[in-house]
């Protein structure tokens, strides 16, 4: 049975993956959005009941979306011009369970990849991190874009 920070963290990537699926059926971006979540959706199966390699694997995901939603509000909020585009209530909405998901699975991510040796912590996180990024620019390419 997966320790209680264990399910927080899985909890918060589901709940953001499928944050990201609702911004993509209210956007018509739903092929966009999947892309967007490969790396949660590898993460989950990939270390379910591996809490230490979980943890550094979500952490770059969930501070990459925390990332992403504080562009879109400080466009929102008239700050910036990074996260332009017209926002829906029901995707600012998605902006709030995003940061809400992100924010907590990312504290209980640090609570347990302790016993990890550091050079696979750096690892593990670098590489979603990455894939992170590289799906999110893939998602952002013809013909996806706009799909």
């Amino acid at each position: 049975m997966a320790h209680s920070n264990e399910r927080v963290v899985l909890s918060s990537l589901v709940g953001l993956g499928l944050a990201l699926l609702v911004v993509g059926v209210v956007s018509g971006t739903l092929l966009r959005h999947v892309i967007q979540i490969v790396p949660i959706i590898a993460a989950i199966p990939l270390f379910r009941g591996r809490a230490d390699y979980l943890a550094y694997a979500a952490l770059p995901l969930f501070a990459f979306w925390l990332l992403i939603v504080a562009l879109i509000w400080l466009f929102l909020l008239g700050v910036s011009r990074i996260a332009n585009g017209h926002y829906t209530g029901t995707e600012i909405a998605m902006t709030v369970v995003m940061a809400g998901c992100s924010l907590v699975g990312g504290v209980k991510s640090i609570t347990l990849g302790k016993p990890m040796r550091p050079l696979v912590r750096v690892f593990t996180f670098v590489l979603f991190a990455v894939l992170q990024v590289a799906s999110m620019m893939l998602s952002l390419r013809e013909p996806f874009a706009h799909r």
